[in-house]
């Protein structure tokens, strides 16, 4: 079977790239999109200004003295996840969906002393609010391909001069980067080249596909998780129109990928191969933040968030299992650690207040996502000096806009509306990684209904993220994907 040159020539290095880290992986990480309470949904979150929602403790952690009264909260969530992925005039649908907490918090509020000068109250709030949802699945699949995946196996097999003896060795003697053509050695879908006289080749590869011979192909993937951020906030009133606070953030990322990658062969047989991939990581950074109400009306914040510094450890399991004569299957698990930490974010924030009308909030966010580093990778010898580069050369600064209204119907009941644009921090676009083709959209409609000391908050926020997803498998290359995710959010808010 025959592989078209200029596939090889993008395909080649496959096996180099399977999960090491790249720039799709800093700004998973780095990527923030709060989901906090369903009032600050409603707007837009556009909480840096407003204050006084649980959720503004991860945007602006001044928004903690605006409170007059403590408060318990909480933001149970349904969500629902739907992708597209175009192949040729082909589109393949799939879809999730889920349910979690976007958010839990408690406020504490003392008042300091009985007039309404100098430091009026001092107030705390620990909980957490979620920053990202990783939830999602997709589907491609391509019949009739005259492409394999094994034939690419075998050309960096020979490439990399690959001896039997070394693809024979125990899992931990062999590179990382080399473990698809041992899998595929040890399941027989690869095997040694014979010269003229029928003697096998040392170092020189086919695979078990007729010259000519036909596949099917297809693949699934699912991916789960999410980061929280755990919130220990400190806030201060001074004399009901200046307050300043900090939020130590304890950032919990977890991260889950499944992909199945399968091939049915034209003349019989078949074979899988299985990449589980999961990163763990906890993280911590500090904000600091302002809010400032010249008249009643207007207020400005301004909040300074540190980059968040982790320590992750990542896992792969690679397992590929033939089916020809009869099945083999083979089996490898990788573990390998590093540190990371996405950039600095300032946020400028500015609201109109109109008593017994409503509201109408903004914020202006700038981070460079240029700034992302990894570090001490594996014993912490490993400074990833060329994936550093790259995201210095193809990754630059964004701005970041958020807006809302909130209108208030009668005493009680209010209708929300907002909006959010995050831009695609990608200068071009990326061989061999998977990238945003554009910026990201949210829209948002919600409603909140008040009644003594409690309070019901609903929300709808919609989601669009247009990539290009790239596969190391054949005709799976830089896959136009679009994302539309939605969540119901309830939150149940209790005065004391």
């Amino acid at each position: 079977m025959k592989t078209y040159i200029v596939l090889f020539m993008i395909v080649f290095l496959a096996p180099v790239l399977i999960h090491a880290q790249n720039l799709s992986d800093a700004f998973r990480f780095s990527n923030n999109q709060i989901q906090g309470t369903a009032r600050s949904a409603g707007i837009g979150n556009a909480m840096g200004a407003l204050g006084g929602d649980f959720t503004s403790l991860s945007i602006n952690p001044a928004g903690s003295g605006i409170y007059r009264s403590s408060e318990f909260v909480i933001t149970p969530v349904y969500n629902f996840n739907n992708s597209e992925i175009t192949l040729g005039n082909n589109k393949f649908t799939d879809n999730n969906t889920y349910m979690n907490f976007s958010n839990v918090g408690l406020v504490g509020h003392y008042n300091v002393g009985s007039n309404n000068t100098g430091l009026v109250s001092v107030n705390y709030g620990i909980g957490f609010n979620r920053l990202a949802n990783f939830n999602s699945n997709s589907l491609v699949s391509n019949n009739g391909s005259g492409v394999s995946l094994l034939d690419d196996i075998a050309n960096y097999a020979t490439g990399e001069k690959l001896n039997n003896s070394y693809l024979n060795g125990d899992f931990s003697q062999v590179e990382y980067r080399d473990w698809q053509a041992k899998l595929a050695w040890e399941t027989f879908l690869i095997n040694p080249a014979v010269d003229n006289e029928g003697n096998e080749m040392d170092n020189n590869y086919i695979s078990v596909l007729k010259d000519g011979e036909l596949v099917d192909q297809n693949k699934t993937y699912m991916v789960e998780g999410g980061i929280n951020e755990y919130i220990l906030n400190f806030g201060l009133n001074f004399n009901h129109n200046f307050y300043v606070g900090t939020t130590i953030g304890i950032q919990d990322l977890n991260y889950r990928s499944i992909s199945i990658y399968k091939e049915s062969f034209e003349q019989g047989g078949s074979f899988s191969f299985k990449d589980k991939y999961t990163v763990s990581g906890s993280g911590v950074n500090i904000k600091v933040g302002a809010i400032y109400k010249p008249v009643n009306m207007l207020r400005l914040g301004i909040a300074f968030h540190s980059p968040t510094y982790y320590q992750i450890d990542e896992e792969s399991d690679l397992e590929m299992e033939s089916n020809l004569a009869q099945k083999n299957n083979s089996y490898g698990v990788n573990n390998y650690n590093y540190e990371f930490y996405n950039p600095t974010k300032v946020i400028l924030s500015g609201a109109l207040v109109f008593n017994k009308i409503g509201l109408l909030s903004a914020d202006l966010e700038y981070q460079n996502y240029s700034k992302m580093k990894f570090r001490k990778g594996g014993d912490g010898s490993e400074g990833f000096p060329d994936l550093n580069a790259e995201i210095t050369d193809e990754i630059k600064n964004v701005f970041n806009f958020r807006v809302g209204t909130e209108v208030k119907i009668t005493n009680k009941f209010s209708g929300r509306l907002g909006t959010e644009f995050y831009g695609n921090p990608y200068k071009n676009s990326v061989e061999d990684d998977s990238y945003l083709t554009r910026a990201m959209m949210n829209g948002s409609v919600g409603f909140g209904y008040a009644v003594n000391n409690f309070s019901l908050n609903a929300a709808y926020r919609q989601s669009l993220m247009k990539s290009s997803q790239n596969n190391e498998q054949p005709n799976f290359y830089q896959l136009s994907q679009k994302e539309n995710n939605g969540q119901v959010m309830l939150t149940f808010v209790f005065k004391f």
